[in-house]
């Protein structure tokens, strides 16, 4: 894939420049703005009103039951046996299966785990353990002030460029996924590389612009935080498994292989009076490990002209 080897600048916010195969220009300025209970720090360019969500009683979210994730709605996830890519498809999970129950043995593949199911007509098999998510009711997911408590770490972190905290937050298995406009590739950090995304300066291909093929490049810290500063510049609105978008040529949608995955949304409308294109929104997909929610992954989503 070409590199493109001049420099392109465009602005990422009204505060902040970026350049993509150059530098960052410009600062954001940074003030305190409240998430939940607890006070972070959020950068915004004067005092904004504050950003709430509500907190709720704490509850336990038990379940033995999984469900399919990261298939494509014309696609289905094949059951094997023997585990592998090389084992016998033995039965077959639509892309939007839901209710899977495992048998409690697993194995490790070079740098998969497969989990073993009881398939839907009887019987057992494999799958890739990266395609299933713990089964967790969106009722119960937007009830739990734990994801709350999740959302104001995660948020901090990144605003203050604490690898550490940050990766406190994320999948222990998937690490942080992270899509530029839900449309491109996922690009995968995993847990034992979460630690070095504010130094790491490695150019990355995050994808396509919508409607044009410029491709993205950058790093992390040049190209996706910016965006993510962006969102809370004013206080955004925020929504539990429910979209939020402005004016755009292009849908903007939680993508269908996600659909069992539980998510929230914070969202930048567009100034008023100004350009309705400039608006931007951030989703962040939660998954359920032993009981515990995790960030899996983060999708960006702005104005497609």
């Amino acid at each position: 894939m070409k590199v493109v080897s001049i420099i392109r600048c465009r602005i990422v916010s009204r505060f902040c420049v970026l350049c993509i195969s150059g530098l960052l220009l410009s600062a954001c300025t940074r003030t305190l703005v409240p998430i939940g209970t607890k006070t972070v720090a959020l950068p915004t360019p004067t005092n904004q009103p504050q950003l709430q969500i509500s907190p709720s009683p704490s509850i336990e979210i038990g379940t033995d039951q999984y469900a399919v994730v990261w298939v494509g709605s014309e696609e289905t996830l094949i059951v094997r046996k023997p585990a592998g890519i090389s084992g016998t498809a033995v039965s077959e999970l639509a892309y939007d299966q839901r209710g899977i129950k495992l048998t409690g043995s697993s194995t490790r593949l070079g740098s998969s785990t497969w989990v073993e199911i009881h398939t839907p007509a009887g019987g057992t098999g494999w799958v890739n353990a990266w395609n299933l998510t713990e089964d967790i009711l969106p009722s119960q997911f937007c009830e739990d002030a734990r994801v709350n408590n999740l959302l104001e770490v995660f948020v901090s972190s990144l605003i203050d460029e604490d690898a550490e905290a940050l990766n406190r937050t994320v999948h222990p298995e998937r690490g942080l996924v992270i899509r530029h406009d839900w449309w491109n590739p996922d690009v995968i950090f995993l847990p034992n590389s979460v630690n070095g995304l504010f130094s790491d300066l490695t150019e990355i291909d995050w994808g396509v612009l919508g409607g044009s093929e410029f491709h993205i490049l950058g790093s992390f810290r040049q190209i996706i935080l910016p965006q993510i500063e962006d969102v809370f510049f004013v206080t955004p609105e925020s929504k539990c498994n429910e979209m939020i978008a402005g004016v755009t040529n292009q849908a903007a949608i939680w993508p269908i292989e996600l659909g069992n995955m539980n998510f929230y949304v914070f969202h930048r409308p567009s100034p008023e009076d100004g350009n309705r294109y400039d608006w931007r929104t951030l989703a962040i997909g939660i998954e359920y490990t032993n009981n515990q929610p995790n960030i899996s992954i983060v999708i960006l989503y702005r104005g497609d002209i």
